[in-house]
Formats: C-alpha cells, sequence, structure tokens
C-alpha cells in the first residue's frame, strides 16, 4: 500500500487521480489457476470490495459494480481494479491493483466520484482498516472462484451488478454499439440485447448508460 501515487494508472493507460486517505495497493501473487481463471479474478476483487466494505460495517446497499471492474455508488465512482498477468520461469503469476476512494472523492471535470466515508457507517473507515479485510475477503473469493468455478461467483457479481436491464452503449474495438445489458456470459463477457431482439458478447470495451 501507498499513502499517495504519482502515476496511477487504470484501464486502457488512464490517469488515476490519487490523493492522500484513499488506499492504492496491488495485490501480487502466483495464480494457481489458468490464464482464463486469472481473467475473470477482477469480478471476484470486485466482490472482495464489497465483503470487506461490508465487514467493516459500512452499508453497502447501493454500492455496485460496473462491468467488468469498477465500483459505483449510484453513477459516482467509487474505485476501480486492474488485473494484469505474466509468467516467470513458467508459472503464471497475477497483479490485481485496486484504487479505492475511502476518504477523499478526487474532483474530475468527466466523471462524478465518491468516497467509502461518505456511505452510512463509513465515517471511521481508513486506509489501512480496508486494506486488511480486502486482503482477506479477496483471497477467500479467489478461492471460491478456483474451487467451485466462476458459476457461483458470476451469480453473486450479478446481484450486485450496475446497469443490468438499463438500456447501454458500448465502445468495443469494433464500434459503437447499443442495446440492453442482458448479463454476464460464463467467459465474463457482457451480454448486450440488441434493438432487434439478438443478443451478443461484448469481451472488451467502455460501458455507458443511456438516458
Amino acid at each position: 500500500m501507498t499513502a499517495v501515487q504519482t502515476a496511477g494508472r487504470g484501464r486502457l493507460g488512464r490517469q488515476w487521480s490519487s490523493p492522500r486517505g484513499n488506499l492504492y495497493t496491488t495485490a501480487l501473487l502466483p495464480f494457481p489457476g489458468t490464464l482464463q481463471e486469472a481473467a475473470l479474478a477482477c469480478f471476484s476483487a470486485g466482490l472482495a470490495l464489497i465483503d470487506a466494505a461490508k465487514a467493516l460495517g459500512v452499508d453497502t446497499t447501493q454500492l455496485k459494480l460496473k462491468w467488468p471492474n469498477d465500483a459505483l455508488v449510484g453513477c459516482a465512482k467509487l474505485a476501480g481494479i486492474l488485473i494484469e498477468t505474466g509468467m516467470l520461469h513458467g508459472k503464471l503469476w497475477m497483479a490485481a491493483g485496486f484504487g479505492v476512494n475511502v476518504e477523499v472523492a478526487p474532483e474530475r471535470a468527466d466523471r462524478v466520484t465518491t468516497c467509502l466515508t461518505a456511505l452510512s457507517g463509513g465515517a471511521d473507515l481508513t486506509p489501512s482498516k480496508l486494506l486488511a479485510a480486502l486482503d482477506v475477503a479477496f483471497r477467500a473469493r479467489l478461492f471460491r472462484l478456483l474451487s467451485e468455478g466462476f458459476g457461483s461467483t458470476r451469480e453473486a457479481w450479478l446481484a450486485n451488478a450496475a446497469a443490468l436491464g438499463a438500456k447501454v452503449e458500448l465502445s468495443p474495438v469494433s464500434g459503437r454499439v447499443e442495446g440492453v445489458m442482458a448479463g454476464l456470459a460464463e467467459d465474463g463477457a457482457l451480454i448486450l440485447r440488441l434493438p432487434d431482439g439478438s443478443e451478443t458478447h461484448i469481451r472488451a470495451g467502455e460501458i455507458s448508460v443511456l438516458g
């Protein structure tokens, strides 16, 4: 954990605002599963954040997970998660980076933000307290992913999903597409119901709610 970052980054190389009072940490660990399972760890990480906040007494009923790896309260961003993987001596490793607004909601021109201390039960929360709880929760969620497969993680994530059933816009590599967020596929892809009633699976892209 670090108190302040000067070059924090999120998905797609975006800058992450990193003022003092928030949590910036990366879990670097050997990953005993497959590369496909490692790619699903972002869903475990989001659920672990909710688990950790709840364990510390925070009311998480408004905390939702945005596909694939952000945490929101309403439309305000609370946290971002970045999963990276690689091979070393033939072994798979995973780095799970968490940027969580704990005490400070950074002012951003491009988005609304919030922090955990603004939620009911979160007034006394500190980055150190959250880190300790998150360490336990993330390990537990990873164990569940590896021992049970993605099914239970998928169900839990959908129960906490932002924009499920809403009309959304996505910008995958192939171009902008609109539809209704209909669910989550077994490989972690977002299931989008198109205006003609057909469905497509989006595996990478930026999602925003329309209307």
